[in-house]
């Protein structure tokens, strides 16, 4: 409530202020425009609203403020008029002139207020309500007889002979969009007159940041990443300002051909969300915002990093060495966020050797024995959880490769010849052999018959070796196991396959150089009536010429 307040001392009327006049204008204004509805004046004990003030006065006397030093302190009078107030003698003054005006950020604006029938006691302002932050207008600049005041440098106000009033701001701002007032109070009525002009500033589209912008999800020293953990909800947001507003998309900065995790090449939006994210998610996304074609746009990129538990990987997981050899074990570490402890067993044991960096771990055992041949484990942890690798070290022979031909030129036995790269030639090993007909049942190694072979040094062949199977049956396909044996087991499998022929030829004179040809097969393995009866002949043939 804003109240004037008569007091009555020695018979006498004595005025206290307790509001700036130009506050009183601007509650004023504000009543009329419906903000307040509590506005009294009260003179000695009678209160009289503000619609009753202004249309009766003040009945009890004449309120008089003539210290004009104080901001508002041209609202000169509330006098006695013992008449009908409607009667009131002079015109009241009136303005004209408020509108929209639109400009571009850096121009200079004038607004013109014309204002009819002003008296020179009658008090003239401008006024702003910015479009945001603030309900009612801020004082700019008063002027009442001769005396005027200004609050801000910012703006050139100019009036003709209180009839033509200017405001001029120069190079508007953003900050500059809003409503301005040019606000009259009669000193006769207190009625209160105002024209509005709305501004609108029009400016570049801009992109301020992607938030989030506060830790933890960004490290000062990497203003332009932005950290999430594994298997969270993911919210990007584009601070895209401009006017007109913008457009504002994202997209994969990668290029086209890396889509977002909704599958899409962009996010119509200017907020993206990344759901569950994964390390998969990680990468560089750009915000862009545009205002039309050809007008304005804007670029921002922002780095998404996602903090997971470590994930390890093993450089080498089966290590195959003889005894006294030197072994070293790498565990290569991706932790984010760090840092990350690694540590080292064997089988379940603890071990207190072992170097650490921040992407790799290194067990290395100098001189290899045979309680080194082992079940290793590296195991990191970070604050978000634990990851593991395996490593196993033994002695155990490598897998041979055979080299032989998948067709056996012979009916009831077949040579295997094979090749073996030795890491340990001073262990004693042996290989074995395993196979059997591929249609028989399977009943794996257990069920097959087998045969080991010692090792026989070649130097025309170094590190080749042959066998020969024996007892096989014509036209079969046999499925072969090979491997190596030694102190420490058994070596890898190499698995093979090859066909006994159907039939072993003499090659005669007239056919020395002549092919022969293949047999043909019937649907259900066996050999067709006609192509016995061609081999059959094949046979007589060569049996007549020897």
């Amino acid at each position: 409530m804003i109240c004037l307040q008569l007091f009555r001392e020695r018979g006498l009327y004595t005025t206290m202020i307790l509001q700036a006049g130009l506050m009183l204008i601007l509650a004023y204004l504000a009543h009329a425009q419906g903000d307040i509805s509590d506005l009294v004046i009260v003179v000695g004990t009678t209160a009289i609203t503000a619609d009753a003030h202004t249309n009766d006065c003040v009945n009890k006397g004449v309120i008089t403020v003539d210290d004009t030093s104080i901001f508002g302190g041209w609202l000169k009078n509330c006098s006695k008029d013992s008449s009908d107030p409607t009667q009131a003698p002079g015109a009241l003054p009136s303005t004209s002139g408020g509108k929209t005006v639109t400009s571009n950020e850096g121009e200079s604006v004038e607004f013109v207020c014309t204002v009819t029938g002003m008296k020179i006691n009658d008090t003239f302002a401008w006024t702003f309500t910015p479009k945001v932050g603030v309900a009612r207008g801020l004082p700019l600049f008063q002027k009442q007889g001769e005396n005027a005041q200004q609050t801000s440098p910012w703006y050139t106000f100019v009036d003709n002979n209180r009839t033509v009033w200017r405001m001029t701001i120069n190079k508007v701002q953003r900050r500059d969009t809003g409503v301005y007032s040019c606000v009259v109070l009669s000193s006769r009525s207190q009625e209160i007159q105002s024209e509005n002009f709305t501004l609108v500033v029009r400016y570049p589209v801009q992109i301020n940041g992607v938030s989030p912008r506060d830790p933890p999800y960004v490290r000062p020293e990497e203003p332009n990443v932005i950290y999430f953990n594994e298997t969270e909800n993911a919210t990007l947001l584009c601070l895209s300002v401009g006017n007109p507003i913008p457009d504002t998309f994202w997209r994969r900065a990668e290029g086209s051909r890396r889509r977002l995790q909704s599958g899409e090449i962009f996010s119509m939006s200017k907020t993206l969300n990344i759901y569950n994210i994964s390390v998969d998610d990680e990468g560089i996304y750009t915000c862009e915002a545009r205002q039309g074609e050809g007008i304005s746009r804007d670029v921002y990129n922002v780095t998404v990093r996602v903090q997971h538990a470590p994930i390890v990987d093993e450089k080498q997981d089966l290590v195959r060495k003889r005894k006294g050899s030197s072994v070293e074990l790498v565990c290569i570490i991706d932790s984010d966020p760090l840092p990350a402890t690694a540590l080292w067993y064997k089988g379940d044991n603890l071990l207190t050797v072992g170097t650490s960096t921040q992407h790799r771990s290194r067990l290395v055992i100098t001189k290899l024995s045979h309680k080194d041949y082992h079940n290793y484990t590296c195991v990191v942890t970070n604050i978000l959880g634990t990851s593991s690798c395996q490593f196993v070290i033994t002695g155990r022979p490598v897998k041979p490769t055979i080299i032989s031909s998948h067709l056996s030129p012979k009916m009831h036995v077949n040579t295997l010849e094979w090749t073996y790269e030795d890491y340990d030639t001073e262990t004693e090993k042996t290989f074995r052999i395993y196979y059997q007909q591929k249609n028989h049942k399977k009943g794996g190694l257990k069920g097959m018959p087998f045969y080991e072979v010692g090792l026989k040094f070649n130097p025309q062949k170094p590190m080749h070796y042959n066998t020969t199977i024996h007892d096989l049956r014509a036209n079969s396909t046999y499925s072969v196991v090979l491997f190596a044996v030694n102190a420490y087991g058994q070596g890898d499998e190499e698995e093979f396959e090859f066909r006994t022929a159907a039939v072993e030829r003499k090659k005669g004179r007239d056919q020395k150089n002549q092919p022969t040809a293949a047999p043909q097969v019937g649907g259900n393995g066996h050999m067709t009536s006609s192509t016995m009866a061609a081999i059959l002949m094949s046979i007589c043939s060569a049996l007549l010429l020897l």
